[in-house]
C-alpha cells in the first residue's frame, strides 16, 4: 500500500512539474513569439543586423587593394561650414536590438510567399578602376570591358539608370529586360578617360560613386570631366569626402565626410545627392543615422549578392566586378 501511494504521489509531482514547464513555455512564446518569427525572416533573407556592417559575403581583400591606391590627405573647411548635428533624428529603425514587429513585419506563410514571388531581384555590377594593373584586383583590363559590354549587349542585357533601378527596386516601375545596373567607385580619372567611351560606344548608362575631396588630384577626376559625364549619361553620387574608413571616425567626423560630399556635388552638378556608397564598405550605426538625417534615400555596400527589393534600404548589396576573372568567371556572376 505504501509503495501504491508513494508511486502516485510521485506521478502526481511529476505531472504538476510537465504543467508548469508547458506553462511557462506558453508565456514566453506569447512574450518573444513575434521576434522569434523576425529573426528567422531576417535570417532566411539574409539580412545583416541593422545598424551594423555585415561580414556576410563580404570581399575583405578590398581594403587592402584599396590601401594600394594612394588617397591623398585632405584638410576640412571651418566648423560653420558643416551642417547641423543629429537633433530630432528617430533612430528605432537603425538601433543595434533584435528587430521587432514595427520592422520586419509578421507575415503569415501565404503573405510571405506572396511577398517572395513578388521580390524584385536586380544586378547591379561593381567596377572600381580601369588600366593595366595585373597585381591589383580592383583594376579591370580595358580589353576585358570591352567584352564584357560585348556580352551584355550579344545576351540582351538593359543597362539602367540609377533613377530607373530604384524606382523598379520600389516596384513603381516594370523591370526591363535583364535589367542591371552598373556603377563605378572612388572617381579615378581612368572611368572617363577609358570607361565613359567604352559605355558610350554600346550606348550604356553608369552610376559614379565618387568623393569630391579627390578632385583635381593625380589620377583622379576633375570636376570638367565628371560634368561631362554626368552629360553622357552617368548619374553621380558621393562616396564620402575623403573615401575614410567611416566607422573608425567620431560622429562629428563623420558627419563632415558624408555633409561636405553631399553639399559640393549637388552645387557643382545641379542634381540631388540622395544615394550613397560606403568606402570600403564600412559602417556604423552613427552612419545610419546621419544619413538618414541627411536625406539619404539608399546606401550600397560591398556585400556580394543581387540588389532585391526585400533589402533594407541602407544595406543594397552589389557584385564585385574582379580585374583577374575571366569572361565566363565574370559572366556566371550574373546568373
Amino acid at each position: 500500500m505504501k509503495n501504491r501511494i508513494s508511486f502516485a504521489a510521485i506521478a502526481g509531482m511529476a505531472i504538476m512539474i510537465i504543467g508548469l514547464i508547458v506553462y511557462f513555455k506558453l508565456i514566453t512564446f506569447q512574450t518573444n513569439g513575434i521576434d522569434t518569427v523576425n529573426i528567422q525572416e531576417m535570417a532566411s533573407r539574409n539580412e545583416p543586423p541593422l545598424g551594423e556592417s555585415s561580414s556576410l559575403n563580404m570581399l575583405p581583400e578590398l581594403t587592402s587593394l584599396h590601401d594600394k591606391k594612394e588617397f591623398p590627405t585632405l584638410h576640412f573647411p571651418p566648423e560653420d561650414l558643416i551642417q547641423p548635428s543629429l537633433d530630432a533624428v528617430t533612430t528605432s529603425v537603425y538601433r543595434n536590438a533584435i528587430p521587432t514587429a514595427s520592422i520586419v513585419p509578421n507575415m503569415s506563410p501565404k503573405t510571405a510567399s506572396n511577398e517572395q514571388l513578388n521580390e524584385v531581384s536586380i544586378i547591379a555590377l561593381n567596377y572600381h578602376s580601369i588600366g593595366d594593373e595585373p597585381d591589383n584586383t580592383l583594376v579591370l583590363h580595358p580589353d576585358k570591358l570591352i567584352q564584357q559590354m560585348a556580352y551584355l549587349k550579344e545576351h540582351n542585357y538593359t543597362p539602367v539608370t540609377l533613377d530607373t533601378f530604384l524606382l523598379t527596386l520600389e516596384k513603381k516601375k516594370p523591370a526591363a529586360v535583364k535589367q542591371i545596373l552598373i556603377t563605378f567607385d572612388d572617381g579615378y580619372a581612368d572611368n572617363y578617360e577609358l570607361a565613359m567611351p567604352i559605355l558610350k560606344q554600346y550606348g550604356f548608362p553608369a552610376t559614379l560613386f565618387f568623393s569630391p575631396g579627390f578632385v583635381g588630384k593625380p589620377d583622379y577626376l576633375s570636376w570638367e570631366q565628371v560634368k561631362e559625364m554626368q552629360q553622357a549619361g552617368w548619374d553621380i553620387q558621393p562616396h564620402g569626402m575623403t573615401h575614410p574608413h567611416l566607422s573608425k571616425l567620431s560622429e562629428e567626423e563623420q558627419k563632415k565626410e558624408i555633409y561636405l560630399a553631399k553639399a559640393q556635388m549637388e552645387e557643382q552638378l545641379g542634381t540631388k545627392a540622395n544615394v550613397f556608397c560606403y568606402p570600403y564598405g564600412e559602417f556604423n550605426q552613427q552612419t545610419l543615422i546621419i544619413l538618414k538625417n541627411a536625406g539619404f534615400r539608399y546606401a550600397f555596400t560591398i556585400e556580394q549578392g543581387k540588389t532585391t527589393s526585400s533589402q533594407q534600404p541602407y544595406h543594397l548589396k552589389r557584385i564585385y566586378v574582379n580585374g583577374e576573372d575571366s569572361l565566363n568567371a565574370w559572366s556566371r556572376k550574373l546568373q
